[in-house]
């Protein structure tokens, strides 16, 4: 086992001290139990797929499993190895079990295991005494854990599980499938490397998961050539009878409520991505998609250049994320949440303006 060690300012630096750790716990368990956070995306379950797939290539003889918080939507039914989770909401007494048989447990892609969001499951893994290990790469970990591995700068949580894939010599580990699971994630969750991938480890990292065998036609295909003419409806409607622009904030902003999302026969994540089109429009640095849920307001944030849209989900919100993608929820009628951006947006946008006054005077 050799240590990780990138660019003194890239995304993540591994000790000998965790790597050594890491693979201890690793190889001391029996029954191997990994979670995504609720609403899985594209890196929530491109890095518990593939590292259960790695793991099992590495542990042949170990039981590992991954349940997930909630179903998987439709746009990413296609990733390999989906119908091997254990989904909480249809399979409760199966993830139960594997809850109460597990001796090591791994959180990857959420910052504290309050983002599992359903009670029962918060409870029946709080009380599970096993150790604990995180993965992830959103600000604030919960660091009562026996091992934290948090890395915001990372692009995505897959692309942490294969840095520590090869620091730890579990490489050859990463076959065909688990490439491909792993760089789904970073795709999605870097908007097809458009954002939050701006250090070299990234970019390294897609050519180590291709050069492993990793599908990116395949990947790209999934992506951008499987929606339905509901969705094609969908982004016509947002953009021409729900966008609202305010060129003096250089923002932009729409609603979508649950009669809406009703009307067109769509889920949550048919909507995947709508929150991109506007930035695409010259003088449109940021864009916010209020979305409502059964039980909640789903906000999704993004921007370009470096305005801080990661500030605006936690101060108005309690949400987070990176610069230029971030997301928070609301507990509370929809015209609130907008009237909340509203109001933080226009506070931000004042500060973000003096702050380029100022950098500007030195």
């Amino acid at each position: 086992m050799s240590q990780l060690q990138p660019k003194s300012e890239g995304a993540y630096l591994l000790s000998l001290e965790q790597l050594e750790q890491l693979v201890r716990m690793l190889d001391e368990a029996t029954n191997i139990l990994i979670l995504p956070h609720t609403a899985p995306d594209g890196d929530a379950l491109g890095s518990t797929l593939g590292l259960m797939q790695i793991l099992r290539h590495r542990y042949p003889n170990k039981q590992i499993h991954v349940i997930s918080p909630d179903p998987v939507e439709r746009y990413l039914s296609w990733l390999p190895l989906v119908d091997e989770l254990c989904q909480w909401q249809t399979q409760q007494d199966e993830a139960l079990e594997l809850i109460g048989q597990a001796d090591l447990v791994l959180h990857l892609d959420h910052n504290r295991t309050s983002r599992l969001r359903y009670a029962e499951l918060i409870a029946a893994l709080e009380a599970n005494t096993s150790p604990k290990i995180l993965i992830d790469h959103h600000l604030y970990p919960d660091e009562e854990v026996a091992l934290s591995l948090s890395f915001p700068r990372a692009s995505s949580t897959c692309e942490l599980v294969c840095a520590l894939m090869h620091a730890i010599g579990f490489a050859s580990h990463i076959c065909r499938d688990a490439a491909t699971l792993l760089l789904s994630g970073i795709i999605t969750d870097t908007g097809r490397l458009m954002y939050n991938c701006f250090e070299t480890e990234t970019f390294d990292t897609v050519s180590r998961l291709l050069a492993l065998g990793a599908d990116y036609p395949f990947v790209i295909d999934q992506l951008s050539y499987h929606g339905t003419l509901s969705q094609l409806r969908l982004q016509g409607y947002v953009l021409h009878q729900k966008l609202v622009v305010m060129p003096e904030l250089r923002a932009a902003y729409f609603t979508l409520d649950k009669s809406e999302m009703a009307a067109f026969d769509i889920s949550k994540g048919d909507t995947e991505g709508l929150v991109n089109l506007p930035l695409s429009v010259e003088g449109i640095d940021s864009v916010c998609f209020l979305r409502e849920d059964r039980d909640q307001i789903k906000l999704s944030f993004r921007s370009i250049g470096d305005f801080p849209v990661n500030e605006l989900a936690m101060r108005g919100f309690g949400g987070g994320g990176h610069l230029n993608a971030a997301g928070a929820e609301h507990h509370g009628p929809l015209d609130e949440a907008k009237n909340i951006y509203l109001c933080e947006l226009k506070k931000l946008t004042t500060e973000y303006n003096q702050r380029k006054v100022d950098q500007h005077a030195l």
